[in-house]
């Protein structure tokens, strides 16, 4: 059926224009035999045949005409306001032509240099501009982000006008498709809206702060800018590209609460006395001071000794040790749509479960397929967590019974000598109920997906 929906206007086009060139063939034909009468009825059915062309011809031929000319990616954009204005032009053209009236002349004369003023004023307007753009150190999906836009005139007259900047990066494509379309097409790139500037003087700059959303977790790459403008009567919008250093941003899954059935677990099975520091009571050392350091907890006796501000570490009275374990084996005997959805779903679980157990000062390790991390405390081991869970991907595989389960999640389990007293394992898998090892269930805590 796709094929014959792609084949249809090609088959319904080729018969339109063959049956008009019949009807052309049949009214040469009647008018040199003076049969008046048929050459009337076949001109009625060509005109007929004309608007059907118009109709049905005629707008898949201008789609597939701009999407050609949108592969080329020409710095130059015709606007709908431009397109009227070009015709308006050729109809005075022709009528001046066809005439030889000096006041038609005149009018064509005057749309010619309204043309290339647009063309010298869009120009310059672009001319010697500097974007740059600082984006936050940590940005969650569906989120607004803060991004910060700044825009620099260097040129020593002339002020730039209505200038749009947008972020210019690759598409992401995946690994067979990219093979496909290596050699046979060029690399495509996405773009995304930063901010609109509509004065910026000579020799200055202007800045905006606009807010950003990223829809999905993830890697996105911006490799350049593209500034665009259509000053100054909108008849083009004509772009200038700037290269950039190259950007990586990553999208963090954004942590949900939840629920408060997690507070049910037996978690004392993770609990033991540590020795390390914490959160406790009790003085464990003295170090120097660092920026993200609590001021109450400044010794100001040892400031005052060693002349430099120390910070007193403090032992912890007990220790929670969480393993998450995120399942990413997948069945490809399932319905593709409903195994990403549910794949996201227990990343943002994952995520979510993460940020829940670091906030309750828990030391947490996270498993993310046959990828296994660090036990570790702190915003910084929560943010290392968050990139490895935006940049997971699911494995694909014929059985779900076979391959659901990384050995990584098993080792950390039943080989590692803490498991089961001091450690506390949540799984998050697709796998079906019952299909899990029982020393497994009886050992985790496990969450279906």
């Amino acid at each position: 059926m796709k094929r014959f929906h792609k084949w249809r206007n090609a088959i319904l086009s080729t018969l339109l224009v063959l049956l008009g060139l019949g009807m052309t063939l049949v009214i040469l034909i009647a008018r040199r035999e003076g049969n008046w009468r048929l050459a009337n009825i076949a001109a009625i059915i060509s005109l007929i045949i004309v608007l059907l062309i118009i109709v049905l011809v005629v707008p898949p031929l201008v789609r597939s005409a701009r999407s050609e000319v949108s592969r080329f990616d020409l710095p130059l954009q015709t606007t709908k306001g431009g397109i009227i204005f070009i015709g308006i032009l050729a109809i005075v053209a022709f009528a001046a032509w066809n005439t030889g009236n000096n006041l038609l002349f005149m009018i064509f004369s005057l749309l010619a240099s309204t043309l290339f003023i647009s063309w010298a004023a869009s120009r310059a307007s672009l001319r010697e501009l500097v974007v740059s753009a600082r984006f936050p150190d940590h940005i969650y999906a569906n989120e607004p982000a803060p991004v910060i836009v700044t825009i620099r005139n260097r040129k020593r007259f002339l002020p730039s006008f209505s200038v749009l900047v947008e972020a210019r990066g690759p598409l992401a494509v995946k690994s067979d498709e990219k093979q496909k379309k290596k050699r046979r097409a060029r690399q495509r790139f996405v773009k995304r809206t930063l901010a609109y500037f509509m004065y910026v003087p000579h020799r200055a700059a202007a800045e905006q702060r606009i807010e950003q959303l990223f829809v999905k977790r993830g890697h996105e790459l911006i490799t350049g800018f593209e500034l665009s403008t259509r000053f100054p009567f909108g008849f083009f919008r004509r772009r200038r590209r700037l290269r950039a250093r190259d950007v990586d941003i990553i999208v963090y899954p954004k942590p949900e609460p939840l629920s408060d059935e997690l507070h049910l677990l037996p978690m004392s099975a993770g609990q033991l006395i540590s020795t390390r520091r914490g959160a406790g009571h009790d003085l464990f050392s003295l170090r120097n001071y660092q920026p993200q350091d609590d001021l109450r907890h400044i010794d100001w006796k040892a400031t005052a000794r060693t002349r430099r501000l120390m910070v007193r570490q403090f032992t912890a009275e007990d220790e929670r040790r969480i393993i998450i374990a995120l399942d990413t084996r997948m069945s490809g005997s399932v319905d593709e749509k409903d195994s990403a959805e549910r794949f996201e779903r227990g990343v943002t679980k994952a995520a979510s479960l993460v940020a829940h157990f670091i906030t309750e000062r828990a030391e947490v390790r996270l498993v993310v397929g046959n990828e296994q991390g660090r036990y570790g405390v702190g915003s910084e081991h929560l943010y290392s967590c968050l990139r490895r869970l935006a940049l997971a991907a699911p494995d694909v595989g014929d059985n779900v019974v076979e391959v659901a389960y990384p050995s990584a999640i098993w080792n950390e389990v039943n080989a590692s000598p803490q498991a089961g007293d001091n450690n506390y394992v949540i799984l998050l898998t697709t796998a079906a109920p019952g299909s899990i090892p029982a020393n497994i269930w009886r050992t985790s805590h496990v969450i279906y997906l």
